[in-house]
């Protein structure tokens, strides 16, 4: 999860410079994808601009006080402004207010980045304007972008809202989280339809391959979780946890959910590999396998991470903005995997599988280089498959197994939705109450 930024007055110009006054236009709309040199925007008629962005830019929330903007998100409400002399280029961010989780959905969206249009200043309204420093002459100090500035025109109130439906939502933190400090985390893998939640759309030239398995210079920080992950799932004991599904059902957009039922079981992992054991429905046992009782996923612990960081894989990296998750500092890397190389089945319950490409974004513990979070979206299905969309999300905490703490599976959610229509179904896992497991346990959750 984030860490709101500490809000940081901004300073005065010092004595011996001077400013002058810059007027302002502004565009108002959707974040749509934020790097470390473009802004993309889009505004109410949908047309996506892209800025400029350079070291002075600045970010402020709608008070006018810095914001980090490690903090935004796509589908977060902004008004960008730009100089009437040199549209494309931001000089300040205003976050109006926080996306919502419709908007967020439809900002995750791909989007053509070969249509985007250079702001121009039909695009824009007036903003009033600012103050920019001018160094004086023999001054050997410049306040670039710090410097106290007018009052921020906030935008019109008609702020874009594009409508989607409901995606998976940020993953809670676990109950059984403890203290960090040894093997890193495994993960998920094939579903009856498992996607990912909010991840950042990919450009067609957003994700290198990664160097140490396609050539050329090594990404140390992928290196290090790659090895970290051999480390866990190599030192992985046999354990056994608790697992609660709710199964969700939607034919609105946008989404309504409403609860079907819930599935308990208690998950044995032996050698990377699962065992679903004492299923229930709704309190009830049941002796039906659990995967033809509806939508249902597998693979949390080990497969999702065993498989990306694959060679076979092949998966394009691409480092994102830093970020914080669980209250901890985190990187955070954007991949696609494609279509020929991918690992992901996604199994209809009429039998039918599809394999698609899908991108994503994982999180990764800065500290111990365990993965914390991965988001998986679907590239194009079938055309004959019953599904067109497929999400999932997993989210690892550090949980204790016989006394030594270990980066495991403790939320999950799985979003599939019927091919042309509204019709979804969403399952919200949740582990807990992780033990050792041996040959003659018995196990006994309260």
């Amino acid at each position: 999860m984030n860490v709101p930024a500490p809000k940081v007055p901004s300073k005065k110009p010092s004595d011996n410079s001077s400013s002058v006054r810059v007027a302002l236009r502004a565009a108002d709309g959707t974040l749509r994808e934020l790097g470390e040199k473009d802004l993309y925007l889009e505004t109410s008629n949908h047309k996506i601009l892209k800025f400029r962005m350079l070291a002075k830019t600045q970010f402020r929330d709608k008070e006018g006080e810095n914001y980090r903007d490690s903090l935004l998100k796509p589908g977060d409400q902004l008004s960008v402004q730009a100089s009437a002399d040199d549209p494309e280029t931001a000089l300040r961010v205003i976050l109006m207010r926080a996306g919502t989780q419709v908007e967020r959905t439809a900002a995750a969206r791909p989007f053509d980045h070969d249509s985007v249009k250079t702001p121009v200043a039909a695009d824009m309204h007036s903003a009033g304007t600012m103050e920019e420093p001018v160094e004086s002459k023999g001054s050997g100090n410049s306040s670039s972008g710090e410097t106290s500035s007018t009052s921020i025109n906030p935008p019109p109130a008609n702020a874009p809202a594009n409508p989607a439906p409901e995606d998976l939502p940020k993953a809670a933190s676990s109950p059984d989280a403890a203290t960090p400090g040894t093997p890193p985390a495994a993960s998920s893998g094939s579903t009856p339809g498992s996607p990912t939640a909010s991840a950042v759309p990919p450009s067609s030239d957003r994700f290198k391959p990664l160097p140490a398995r396609l050539g050329g210079p090594t990404d140390d920080i992928i290196e290090s979780t790659k090895e970290a992950t051999d480390k866990l799932i190599d030192n992985m004991p046999s354990f056994i946890v608790q697992q609660n599904t709710t199964r969700y059902f939607s034919n609105t957009f946008p989404a309504q959910w409403r609860a079907l039922d819930v599935v308990g079981a208690d998950v044995v992992s032996v050698d990377g590999k699962e065992d679903y054991r004492n299923i229930t429905i709704n309190g009830k046992p049941s002796n039906r396998p659990v995967e033809k009782s509806g939508a249902w996923s597998t693979g949390e612990f080990v497969t999702v991470l065993e498989n990306m960081l694959s060679p076979y894989t092949a998966a394009a990296f691409r480092k994102s903005t830093d970020d914080n998750i669980g209250g901890r500092p985190a990187y955070t890397y954007n991949f696609r995997v494609q279509q020929e190389n991918s690992d992901w089945n996604i199994i209809s319950e009429f039998g039918a599988k599809a394999t698609p490409s899908y991108t994503g974004t994982m999180w990764i513990d800065k500290e111990t280089f365990n993965i914390m979070r991965i988001e998986q979206q679907a590239g194009p299905m079938p055309p004959d498959f019953d599904f067109d969309k497929a999400e999932t999300v997993v989210e690892y905490g550090f949980v204790r197994i016989d006394n030594k703490s270990y980066a495991l599976p403790v939320h999950s959610e799985v979003l599939t939705c019927a091919r042309g229509s509204a019709q979804c179904t969403k399952n919200e896992i949740n582990f807990q109450n992780y033990k050792k497991f041996t040959a003659d346990s018995t196990i006994i959750f309260k």
